[in-house]
This record gives C-alpha cells, structure tokens and sequence, in this order.
C-alpha cells in the first residue's frame, strides 16, 4: 500500500537496512547492509517505479558501549556499509541516527564519540544526520588523546576499549574558556564566528601593530569564516547566524581597508554570478554573493534574467575564474542547458557553478555538464558551493575534486540510461479519473477586482513562520515547537523578524496589492474554457493527465456538461523590495537584507492565502468559524489553488492567458519572457471550489 503512495505524491522514503531475515533481522555486518539496500533498491525503483534520487538509506546505527557482544564492532561496520551503499547508488541519500552509537556512555563521552562517529561517517559518504547539535563536540576541536580513545571504541581497538572510554570521560565537566583570555588570533577568529563586533575594532587596532592589513584578513579573519563554514556544515549555524558573521567580516574588511595598499586584494578567486534568462528569483542568489564576498572572493553579480550572451561579454570584460547560475523553477533548469551550450559553443570552459530549487544532481549530470566543456559543479546551496569553491581553487585538492565530481557524474548518467530502457508493457489502465460531480458554486460577480495597499496586519497571520524561519533563515526543526519551548535561536530570529515586520508596517517597506476575477467555465476532456459575461470563450487552458494511478486531470474539478466557475488572481508584496534589500546589502547589513526579501516572499504567500479564503467566503462556502489558520496553511479547506509551472500544471507559458486576462500590470507586476512574475514577491493562481480537489503530480 505504501509504494504506490509514494509514487503517487513523488515523495521520498527513508529505506532501513531490515528484512524478513529471522535470525538477524536488521543488518549489522557491511555485507549485510549492501545486500538489503540492494534489494530495496531492486524491489522500489523496478517494481514499484520510484526514482532512485527518492531512496534514503539508513544503514542502522547500533550502540558499542552497552556490552552486547552482537554489535562489538558494529561502528565499523555501518561506516563501512554507508560506503558501499553510496559507492554502489551514488543518487541515492543516506541517513543515520548518529547518537544511538553512544548510548549508555557518560554524557559527556557521548558528545565525543558522537562528534568522531559524525565524522568518520561524513568522511564515507552520509548525507543526513539526525543528532541534537546542542549536544555534539566539533571533531577538530577534540583532544587528540580524546579522539583516539573514541575511534579505538568505534574500532574495537585494544583489550577493553569501552572501560578505557568510560574511565576517561566519567564525572568530566566541560568549561568554556572567556574570549578575553585567549591569544589574540584566536579572539579575531571568534568574533568572526560569533558575529559579534564587540571589541572586534580595538583588537584588530591590536592586530595592526604586529601585522599587515591583508596578513590579518587572509590569516584570523579567514580562519574565523571557514570555522563558520565547517559550523554550518555540521548544521550548529543556521543562515541567520552565518549572515551575521559575513556582517562582521565585512565590518572587520572596511576597518582594515584604509591601512591597505590599493594594489592589495584578498581573492581566493573571481565569480561572476546570475540568475539565468527568465527567471527573476534572485534571493538565493544574493545569499550565495554574500557568502563568497565575505570568504575572499571577488563577485560579479550580473542580476536577475541574464541571457547567454551577457555571460559572455561578462567572461571577457572581468576574465572571472568561474560562473554561478541560479533559477528556482523547472524552466530555468532547462535554460541553464541552453545557457551551458552556449558558453560551450563560444569556447569557454571555466567551472560552472549551478544551484536552485528545482536542480538535482542527476539534471546537473545528465544534462547540464553533458552540455559543457567545462567541470560543472551542483551546489544545494550557498555554504555547500562555498566548500566546492575552497576545494577547486585550492592547488591540494582541485585535482580530486574535479576527479571525484565527473566520476559520480558518470555514474549518474549510466544509471539514468539504465531507466531509460525499455521495461515490460504494463496493463491497460482506466482512461480518466472518477470524480463526483457536483452543483457548481455562483460567485457574487464576473468583474474584475483589484486590491490596493492591502493592510499588512491583515495578511501578517496567514504567514507560514516554518517557511520564513526555516527555509529562507535557516532554523532547522519545528519553528511552532522551538518558539513555544523558548529555543534560545528562534527566540533571537523571531525578534529580528517582529522588529522587521513592525518596521515594514510603519516605514511602508511592504507594499500588497492585488487582482482578482471570476469566470465561467467548462471542461472539455483536458482542456478547461473560461467564458466572458457574454458568454463568448476568453481563454483557455490545458493541463496534463496522470499516467497512472488516480489518473486526474485538473479538469476533473469542472462540469462539463454546464456553466462552472473558476477563479483566477495575482497579488505581490515586492515592489521596490529588491531596491531597499540591495541597498541594505551594500551597507553591510546582510541579515536585514536576506529577512526583507523572504518576508516579502512569504507575505506574498500569506496575501494568497488570505485571498484564497476570502474568495471562498465569497463564493458561499466559508471556512468553519472554528478552523485555525494553521490548518488554512495546510489546505484543509474545501476547494484547490494552484499555481503555473507546479506538478499539476507545469505549463508556465499559460501565465501568459491569465495576464490577458487579469491585467496584473495595472498592480505593478510584470511577466518576463521566461513567463515568470517580476518582482519575485508575487503569486498567481487558479482557484476551483469542488470539494473533492486536491493537490497531485501530473507527468
């Protein structure tokens, strides 16, 4: 029952290394742990047609201090298994419970060996990990004496590793040491780290006696910033927290620059970066500026719709050691190919950085470097590209970087030609999905209605603080949870957020306006007809039908056999937002600037929510009185929106039809040629009102 589900939504699942193996159930040896995951894999991907990029493996962690002779050496064993299971499914994830491999140690031993397990098993391949970071000892700053007694532990080294563990660690307390008492290098890189300027001008003045300008930013400074970088990857920052040390970094640069020659520079290197023709998302693009221009790198930030030809120029005019291409939907993806070939087809070769939402591995691999002179680098996002920069202009490790990426890059184009064959014929399967019909719903009217100036404090409860807080600011966990329990970082975040939000209230910062129409309509197979108050045909649209299971068309949710009503809106909260953001940006204040731009994107989603249910109030079927807007967020009410470019209709260019329609323009809001909506704090929709309408995948 679960498969067909899985495939049916396009989610992913977390595979453990069990069977139905009676005497060892759950794998312990390595070879076990390769067997399981190969016939899960067998069984998901071919039988059941579940992509591999799906597939999270967890290898099972067991704990190696309890006594139990069943998982002596058991560490060993999952590190080693990991590596075999990402060795033999490159496209697959894995995933541990890091902490089950110190239970029954004294607390403070299990930090450590928690922190030295993390990072064998990073080493081998894992790539999520799920452990309290509040309760993890960074491996570079453990005892070497610490650290030995932890991998001979892991490793079943000596005659009695876990009694020389335990004797070690018991009744141990840790101790912080004050900033004040440490040597002066190290206070500079802790500022860094930290974020924090407090006394970061008088020691760098200090600084200054002994050493030049540029020896401090490439030497503390820098080290501070790639602790910040090692810290993020072991998911101890948070985007809130590593923008606040770029704050200081850059805060530290400007107080050193007056004692510099201008002929001195600290760049690791020079990247011109872009969010590629047709696509205006440029909040990503930005975070990823911030970051390399505050680890040493000279960026080049060409902006948001910048066709292959301005890459180019760009490449000619500035000689940069690399490029970066940023998109959010599937459109620009495809771009990225053109653009790939372009450049190609003018003989450039440098690294080709590529990121954003709707990019994987597999895209990158099979399409984008295929159609690239160059190495082309994935980034899942700003840090992960800052490490992947570090490493490829780095003498030491470019080679093996370069090596390591086309192999896993090979290994995902073989395995996407091995789907590609051709598999058995599969049953005949039921033409159309069965959905009741229902009455359809008048509207109080056919006119257009446009929303001006929209009062932010209407639309301020219908935002989604888990997608401020987490996606765009980097809070990983429940925000609802970590709010309630006082959680010391989403109780600083939300500060900075409130402040923000009273500010763009009372220095008009935000702006919401939008447009709304109703209109008669009639399915016709998969093709939805919306009609005048005249009754003449206005416009029409398309939409995909799922291949298998359900089998729904977004035209199910319309008769077809008699005038229905559909609704159709745009609303934005982003004028003059990426004005005010880049100017924030370029005072140094990246965290205000970063905060501005997703709490005007997730306004901009919370106006459409607001929206969508004041159309159903409208429409005659209003939300119970005792529903919660966190429910409203979680689309349990009657009725569907939906958006362009998006599973159930992909097709961006219909974007074009509802602006003929709806005549955003007259709110500000333009379309691009790519069919995206500028400014990017902006939302469209198509609104139905049957009961039974739900979200699904078409392909």
């Amino acid at each position: 029952h679960v498969a067909p589900m899985l495939r049916r939504y396009g989610a992913a699942v977390v595979v453990g290394c069990i069977d139905e193996n009676k005497q060892q159930g759950m794998a312990v040896s390595r070879e076990r742990k390769l067997a399981v995951a190969e016939r899960s894999y067998e069984l998901l991907t071919r039988k059941y047609d579940i992509p591999a990029r799906d597939l999270i493996f967890d290898p099972l962690v067991f704990p190696v201090g309890t006594g139990d002779v069943n998982y002596i050496g058991s560490a060993v064993e999952t590190i080693e298994g990991l590596r075999a299971i990402k060795s033999r499914f490159p496209e697959c994830k894995t995933i541990l419970g890091i902490s089950n491999v110190s239970f029954g140690l004294p607390p403070a031993g299990r930090e450590v060996l928690n922190g030295v397990f993390l990072y064998h098993c990073t080493k081998a391949g894992l790539d999520y990990a799920i452990i309290n970071t509040e309760r993890l000892e960074r491996y570079p700053s453990i005892p070497e004496e610490e650290r030995r007694l932890a991998e001979d532990l892991l490793e079943n080294r000596g005659a009695d590793p876990v009694a020389a563990f335990a004797a070690h660690f018991r009744d141990r307390v840790k101790t912080v040491t004050p900033r004040e008492t440490l040597p002066l290098d190290e206070r500079l890189a802790r500022y860094i780290v930290e974020g924090s300027r407090d006394g970061l001008l008088e020691d760098l003045d200090a600084k200054l006696r002994e050493a030049a300008p540029l020896a401090i930013i490439n030497g503390p400074l820098m080290r501070g910033m790639d602790e910040v970088g090692r810290l993020f990857n072991d998911n101890q920052l948070i985007v809130a927290e590593v923008l606040q040390s770029a704050e200081a970094m850059k805060a530290a640069v400007a107080h050193l620059e007056p004692h510099m020659e201008k002929a001195e520079s600290a760049t690791r290197g020079v990247m011109v970066l872009a969010t590629v023709k047709g696509d205006v998302h440029d909040i990503g693009k930005n975070l990823v500026e911030i970051i390399f221009g505050n680890n040493g790198y000279r960026v080049i930030n060409l902006g948001i719709k910048v066709p292959p030809e301005d890459l180019i120029a760009a490449y000619h005019t500035h000689k940069p050691d690399a490029f970066g291409l940023s998109g959010l939907l599937v459109k620009s993806a495809q771009q990225m190919v053109v653009t790939a070939q372009d450049l190609k087809a003018a003989g450039i070769e440098i690294p080709l950085f590529v990121g954003g939402a709707a990019l994987t591995k597999k895209f990158t691999a099979t399409r984008i470097a295929a159609e690239y002179g160059g190495v082309t680098l994935y980034a899942k996002d700003a840090m992960d590209g800052l490490d992947l920069a570090n490493q490829l202009f780095s003498a030491v490790t470019r080679d093996r970087l370069v090596e390591r990426v086309r192999a896993e890059q090979a290994a995902l184009a073989r395995g996407a030609a091995a789907a590609d064959a051709p598999r058995p014929a599969t049953p005949p399967v039921r033409a159309t999905a069965v959905v009741p019909r229902v009455d359809p719903s008048v509207p109080p009217d056919l006119e257009a209605h446009v929303l001006r100036n929209v009062p932010l404090a209407q639309i301020y409860p219908y935002l989604n603080l888990q997608m401020l807080y987490g996606k765009h600011l980097g809070l990983r966990g429940l925000v609802s949870r970590l709010l309630a329990d006082g959680d010391p970082k989403a109780r600083e975040l939300h500060e900075v957020v409130e402040t923000l939000k009273a500010e763009a209230v009372r220095d008009h910062l935000l702006r919401a306006d939008g447009v709304y129409r109703w209109f008669r309509a009639r399915a016709e197979g998969e093709t939805l007809r919306l009609f005048g108050p005249d009754a003449r045909e206005v416009g029409r649209f398309t939409f995909p039908r799922q291949s298998a299971g359900e089998r729904l068309c977004l035209t199910d949710y319309v008769r077809d056999d008699l005038d229905d009503y559909i609704a159709l809106f745009v609303v934005t909260c982003g004028i003059g937002v990426r004005e005010r953001a880049q100017a924030w940006k370029e005072q140094g204040a990246y965290l205000r600037s970063h905060a501005l731009q997703a709490l005007a994107i997730e306004s901009a989603e919370a106006f459409a929510e607001m929206l969508h249910a004041r159309l159903r109030t409208l429409w005659g079927f209003p939300d119970p009185p005792e529903l919660p807007i966190e429910d409203k967020l979680k689309a349990r009410y009657r009725g569907l929106r939906v958006s362009f470019g998006y599973p159930a209709c992909p097709e961006l260019a219909d974007q074009a039809t509802l602006w003929r329609l709806l005549r955003p323009e007259q709110i500000g809001v333009q379309l691009t040629e790519g069919f995206m909506m500028d400014p990017e704090a902006s939302v469209s929709a198509l609104v139905f009102h049957h009961p039974a309408a739900k979200y699904f995948k078409a392909e």
